[in-house]
């Protein structure tokens, strides 16, 4: 009976651990994949509690920062490595948490917590509700931990760390120096911003009521049983819900004609380009002639150019002066152009209304390339296609936590040889081979 009560708390120990392990890898790398994204978030939050503490290079670096620990601690609680440490410190991030997501229930700054960036959206009780169940959960980890089935000896599992924080180094670097590796937003490549901006109207149905000696009946049109019956009204009854759509805020102004022309934008058959540029005042400079030469050729081959911001006029005159542009620049929203692409400034191409491509201006083609592959550009083909992704990252992640899985275990009877005797101390970590799976 207490082998059986013993085999019982070891399988739910680890299931717990199990699913732990996998929330937080995924919360981490999707904050990962766009950490400017959660950088907004973390802004949101600020301006929610009316404190105005830190700058945005220190929020970057938070946001950062978050979405390594909890990717770390995932990756480090998957494989059993320094049980004690990893299972204290979750517990404390979580109770933190805990206590934090209670506060927003409350006080309701942010409408999403940003807990998964913008990959799902939960509501402050589904997050609340969400931090609840994973306390528990690491809880049961924490008071099993001697119970792991760990994945690699000590041993070797600098192995993991090293792997860890490179592939997270890496997931992060290429999102901030480039574009977000994995793109969540309703203007990632391949959407149809037609479809985005139009969203499905609600169902009505027209009913006909008649009365006849005081009594209303409602009859199809022109389908009344006798002359008898009175015309009283028509009714317009809800019978379908329509969905909102999933871009509200798609606009682009011309200041001097006073003039919405996104719809002229989406309706254009053809390629389009969209220079995006938040705010003018911040945008890069060290790339302009790139920008320049693409509104050459954008001219010479009669595509539309587009160039908006969210600066005012005085900022535009400002940067036409600094960097010599001709093209047109019209106004947008902020908050659209830092959904749209995430750099400042990038480019945005359309085909049909549909994104063709998406770049930061720093690592765009040159134009002669963009001239010969069009819509197949780099990063949405080929090899650096595949790398924007899910597949590309779930095998690049769990096959070498595998093979290093894998290889600990081969070498087990040649560490136990050579060491001649196991350690019998598995008060801070597994140390005996026994426990490697």
């Amino acid at each position: 009976m207490q082998n059986k009560k013993g085999l019982t708390y070891t399988l739910l120990a680890n299931a717990c651990r199990l699913v732990l392990s996998l929330v937080l890898m995924l919360s981490g790398f999707v904050k990962a994949v766009d950490p400017v994204g959660f950088m907004y978030k973390l802004q949101e939050y600020e301006a929610g509690v009316g404190l105005d503490l830190f700058s945005d290079d220190w929020l970057l670096f938070l946001s950062i920062m978050q979405a390594a620990l909890e990717f770390l601690l995932g990756v480090f609680m998957l494989m059993g490595v320094y049980r004690r440490f990893v299972a204290w410190l979750t517990f404390l991030v979580l109770s933190f948490f805990s206590i934090f997501t209670l506060y927003v229930l409350i006080e309701s700054p942010v409408a999403d917590c940003g807990c998964f960036g913008d990959a799902f959206a939960l509501t402050n009780e589904a997050t609340f509700t969400k931090n609840l169940v994973l306390l528990a959960l690491s809880s049961v980890v924490l008071l099993g931990r001697r119970r792991y089935v760990c994945c690699v000896s000590p041993t070797n599992r600098w192995m993991v760390v090293v792997f860890s924080f490179f592939y997270i180094s890496l997931v992060e670097g290429m999102s901030l120096s480039t574009l977000p590796v994995l793109d969540f937003r309703p203007y990632a490549v391949g959407n149809d911003l037609r479809d985005m901006v139009s969203g499905v109207p609600d169902e009505y149905e027209l009913k006909f009521i008649y009365e006849k000696g005081g009594e209303e009946r409602e009859f199809p049109q022109d389908s009344l049983p006798d002359s008898s019956w009175s015309f009283v009204e028509n009714r317009s009854v809800l019978v379908g819900g329509g969905d909102e759509p999933l871009i509200s805020d798609f606009s682009i102004i011309d200041w001097e004609a006073d003039y919405d022309i996104a719809p002229q934008v989406l309706s254009d058959t053809g390629y389009v380009y969209i220079l995006v540029m938040e705010y003018v005042e911040n945008a890069s400079v060290a790339r302009v002639d790139k920008i320049n030469d693409l509104y050459d050729y954008c001219v010479d081959k009669n595509i539309p150019f587009y160039a908006t911001t969210a600066s005012v006029e005085d900022e535009v005159a400002l940067w036409r002066k600094r960097t010599g542009a001709e093209y047109p620049i019209y106004w947008s929203d902020n908050m659209m152009l830092r959904t749209m692409v995430r750099s400042n400034p990038g480019v945005v191409l359309l085909k049909d209304g549909v994104v063709a491509g998406k770049w930061n201006v720093a690592d765009m083609p040159d134009v002669e390339y963009m001239a010969y592959t069009q819509a197949g550009m780099p990063g949405e083909s080929g090899f650096a296609g595949r790398m924007r992704g899910w597949w590309f990252w779930l095998i690049s992640l769990f096959a070498p936590l595998f093979l290093i899985s894998i290889f600990d275990l081969a070498t087990a009877p040649w560490r136990r040889k050579k060491r001649n005797l196991v350690d019998k101390n598995a008060g801070n970590e597994c140390e005996s081979d026994n426990e490697v799976t």
